[in-house]
């Protein structure tokens, strides 16, 4: 537990409103920061409240030594927990408000880089002001990136922008807008690059690893490795090559897998049919965000996004 709450900030929507202006772009995410400490301030009125009931029993409890009987430290630590303010769609605040994506153009990614530090800024200074620790981290958005990129679809003022400023189907999903909100959409999470974006993992990691010593948390670089089986050296030299030459603090390789549910035979990739009986009952797991799951479990954004993912080979990682 290292949150009270997260409250997730639509920065593309921020990007629609400030219209190419920089600083108006500015004023607008510090505006929403300013809103989420409010609803901050509600949730730590309420949990003092239930501290001082003792109406969180298990989180507040001590357990005993199980040798010396006395009882230790109290299982939550309360007086550790952060609010977080989260960041979702970087990539697409920044191509809207400068015409290109972070890794097409150095001057959006400097401009990514100084909105990050902007908001660090003023997260410290909400802390100070407000008494309460504040963190600026990427949302898990397992749903969020989805709904956000819905949600400005749905909205008369910003459909025309965001429409041609979101990952996906789009077209697929203006047809189906209105019959339905699980659409084939989505707004990049984080300060991640898109996933479908055609770059090296090398070019991938020398972007991404420059927002981790911003955030405070959360944030994970993932590597999507293609079929076939990773190459154990390089996978080593891959990793050992981020740990020391990065900054880089959490990442992840990720396989996708096709599991048979009638003959339980597992193989990399995803399949259309157990490649050892050719059963279609089958079940697929990929990393939803930093975590393996089934697939069958996300929403049409995730799915889509997994079709989306630029692919290492993983037999040749090596730097």
């Amino acid at each position: 537990m290292g949150s009270w709450m997260v409250m997730s900030l639509n920065c593309p929507r921020a990007a629609y409103k400030a219209d190419h202006d920089d600083q108006k772009l500015i004023d607008e995410l510090k505006y929403l920061m300013n809103k989420s400490v409010e609803v901050f301030r509600v949730k730590k009125k309420w949990m003092d409240h239930l501290l001082a009931s003792n109406r969180i029993p298990f989180a507040a409890m001590t357990p005993r030594d199980p040798n010396t009987g006395e009882k230790g430290a109290i299982a939550v630590d309360f007086a550790a927990l952060v609010y977080t303010i989260g960041v979702v769609g970087i990539n697409e605040m920044v191509q809207y408000h400068t015409g290109k994506s972070m890794y097409e153009s150095p001057d959006s990614f400097k401009f990514a880089i100084r909105i990050m530090y902007e908001m660090k800024l003023h997260a410290q200074r909400l802390s100070q002001e407000n008494g309460i620790e504040i963190a600026l981290a990427r949302t898990p958005a397992e749903t969020t990136a989805q709904r956000f990129a819905v949600s400005d679809l749905l909205h008369p003022e910003y459909a025309g922008k965001a429409e041609n400023n979101m990952n996906g189907d789009v077209e697929l999903t203006k047809k189906e807008l209105g019959t339905t909100k699980d659409l084939p959409v989505y707004y990049t999470n984080g300060t991640h690059i898109p996933p479908g974006a055609d770059i090296s993992v090398i070019e991938r990691i020398n972007y991404e690893q420059t927002f981790f010593p911003i955030v405070d948390g959360g944030n994970i670089l993932h590597i999507w490795l293609g079929e076939g089986t990773p190459d154990p050296d390089g996978l080593q030299e891959m990793a050992m090559h981020i740990a020391k030459n990065t900054a880089t603090g959490y990442f992840a390789f990720t396989r996708d897998i096709t599991i048979c549910k009638d003959e339980g035979y597992v193989t990399s990739g995803i399949k259309d049919s157990c490649p050892k009986c050719g059963s279609e009952n089958i079940d697929h797991l990929s990393r939803i965000t930093g975590y393996l799951q089934s697939v069958d479990g996300w929403n049409a954004g995730k799915r889509q996004e997994l079709v989306d993912r630029t692919r290492a080979d993983p037999n040749n990682l090596k730097v």
